[in-house]
């Protein structure tokens, strides 16, 4: 089946929106505003980031000719790759601590069960509305867990723990956007359905945001209290992040590639990794917020032209390429 260059491009996109919140998260001065509108911009745009990143997950996965023989492959390539991801960033994390690669991990190893509640147009809404309902109820994320709760990584019932629902992309409720992404696939709706889901999502938004106003607390933050968190991420959360994911999909879908983004979507594994270790080394640095800003932009940007460099001079030297060799030859062997 040919690739899909506009869902690379979205592929790309969220990335881009990855690293720029970790950019921004490393590099924005301790006396920001954090209700400044480039504040909120920002915000918003990274919070869609990881929910981009996985809705494009669930949509692959329905392409890919699943075995186990290849599952586990993947599972044992994306486990390692999230600790590789977790040396290069020691000040963010502890080396098992399970993040969005262990997370992409568990889906595809679990990819014939959730595929199937999206394979149903009334089961794949259900499902999505059930998550979402008992994500509410239930909320098993905790909110009183701060980073340091998320991210260690001592004991392997506390790790279990981490995969599950209490890490920083527990299974529930991120699985969530996979399904999500699935159906999108499997039943391709009209862009009218679209937008009218859109909608429904939107005012659901601003009832939140009246409900903040009303209680007298944030309406959005990364931890804490407030209406929408994502860590953990609650089910305002979740159906605020599915709406902004249906708007961008809409405005990038069927759509030719805008200046080689598809081609940095090629490369998500290999930048979600790489990107970590400038971070790093410059996690230490303390700029003012006249210096942060073209800071965040340019570390961002800089690595579109890199990719679209790579993607044309060394396109056989990534991480995605030699997980591809490596399934396509297990299943070549496989009987």
């Amino acid at each position: 089946m040919k690739r899909r260059q506009d869902i690379d491009q979205i592929r790309g996109l969220a990335i881009l929106l990855m690293v720029m919140v970790h950019a921004a998260a490393t590099w924005a001065p301790p006396t920001a505003s954090t209700t400044s509108l480039f504040a909120i911009v920002i915000a918003g745009l990274g919070g869609l980031a990881a929910p981009l990143f996985v809705t494009v997950g669930g949509w692959v996965t329905v392409q890919s000719s699943w075995s186990m023989r290849k599952a586990m492959i993947r599972f044992v390539f994306l486990m390692l790759a999230q600790v590789l991801v977790n040396v290069c960033a020691p000040h963010l994390f502890d080396p098992f601590t399970p993040g969005v690669l262990s997370l992409f991990a568990i889906l595809y190893l679990l990819a014939p069960l959730w595929l199937k509640l999206a394979n149903n147009v009334t089961i794949w809404g259900a499902s999505l509305t059930f998550i979402a309902v008992a994500n509410w109820v239930f909320l098993p994320g905790d909110s009183a867990l701060v980073w340091d709760d998320r991210i260690n990584a001592i004991g392997l019932g506390q790790i279990i723990g981490h995969f599950v629902y209490s890490g920083t992309y527990p299974v529930f409720p991120w699985i969530f956007f996979s399904i999500l992404g699935a159906g999108i696939n499997i039943h391709a709706p009209s862009i009218q359905k679209t937008c009218l889901i859109i909608a429904i999502g939107m005012i659901s938004c601003i009832a939140f945001l009246l409900r903040s106003i009303e209680n007298g607390i944030p309406f959005a933050q990364p931890t804490g209290i407030a209406t929408l968190t994502f860590f953990p991420a609650n089910a305002p959360f979740l159906i605020g992040a599915g709406t902004g994911v249906l708007v961008l999909w809409v405005l990038l879908e069927k759509r030719k590639p805008f200046r080689g983004l598809n081609q940095l979507g090629r490369l998500s594994l290999t930048l979600y990794i790489v990107h970590f270790i400038p971070l790093y080394f410059g996690s230490t640095l303390a700029l003012s917020w006249q210096s942060a800003i073209p800071t965040v932009v340019l570390f961002t940007m800089l690595w579109w032209p890199i990719s679209v460099y790579h993607q044309t001079r060394f396109p056989t030297y990534s991480l995605e390429y030699a997980l591809q060799r490596i399934s396509r030859h297990e299943e070549e062997r496989a009987p």
